[in-house]
């Protein structure tokens, strides 16, 4: 995507919280199940076990945040595939997005995750005003 495609191009930035509303609207994925598959997934982790006896991760390891953000990056995309494998998949090749929309590649997102205590950092637009 170019800037010009850009849904924000020409825009002025007073008004770009009524584009992004209108995206989210148009977006595929609802927050409701956004926010079940999320938590849903949290809660796997935290129900697996890992090795023969098994170990728990918070009751026996407590693994830095990058491995639980990674285990996030991996377990959403999966979930979603499995509920919708037909419109949802991971991420195959460097330059798609973590969470590919097969029908239609402008839905596809990135997943991100913060160890942070208020704060999700982006790649990209994040440096800019």
């Amino acid at each position: 995507m170019t800037t010009k495609d850009s849904p924000y191009f020409g825009v002025k930035a007073s008004q770009w919280p009524a584009v992004t509303k209108k995206l989210v609207r148009g977006h595929p994925l609802s927050s409701s199940e956004i926010v079940e598959i999320t938590l849903g997934v949290w809660k796997d982790i935290f129900a697996s076990g890992i090795g023969k006896k098994p170990f728990r991760i918070g009751v026996d390891i407590f693994p830095k945040p990058q491995i639980m953000g990674f285990l996030l990056h991996e377990l959403i995309p999966l979930e979603l595939a499995c509920r919708h494998p037909a419109s949802w998949r991971g991420d195959v090749r460097s330059t798609e997005k973590d969470l590919v929309y097969v029908p239609d590649d402008r839905f596809s997102v990135e997943i991100k995750t913060s160890s942070h205590k208020t704060r999700v950092f982006g790649n990209r637009s994040y440096a800019q005003k």
